[in-house]
């Protein structure tokens, strides 16, 4: 097993380089539990869907290529994107998410752009 970095994210057919120095966080969609007790010290499990997750990422903006333009302009849509994120192992997670939070926010003295994004399926390929 290997840890590392984000290598890539395709996000509606566009690919981004990552930056290298990232600690990008997967979370998968499914349930969150919790415990609620009762009254005579039994007790059951709550479920609640979450969405599929990517955080912590931060891609390269290249304004020749109007990338900016491109996050803001997906972003703006109501549906879904399709995404594709490579890590630097070769494992990659695809799946059907919406941007979310500053995803086009450039800091414009590194030159990249944090991308934040949920969804309802988010999984490992191969």
């Amino acid at each position: 097993m290997a840890a590392g970095p984000a290598e890539s994210i395709v996000i509606a057919g566009r690919r981004f380089a990552c930056n290298a120095d990232d600690d990008v966080t997967v979370q998968l969609p499914g349930y969150t539990n919790e415990t609620k007790m009762h009254g005579d010290g039994g007790a059951h499990v709550s479920k609640s869907r979450k969405p599929g997750k990517i955080s912590g990422l931060n891609v390269v903006i290249d304004h020749e290529n109007d990338d900016l333009e491109f996050l803001q302009e997906h972003a703006d849509r109501h549906d879904y994107l399709d995404i594709s994120l490579t890590l630097c192992d070769g494992r990659v997670y695809a799946g059907s998410m919406q941007i979310t939070g500053d995803s086009t926010a450039e800091g414009t003295k590194e030159g990249f752009a944090p991308v934040e994004l949920e969804g309802p399926t988010l999984e490992a390929q191969g």
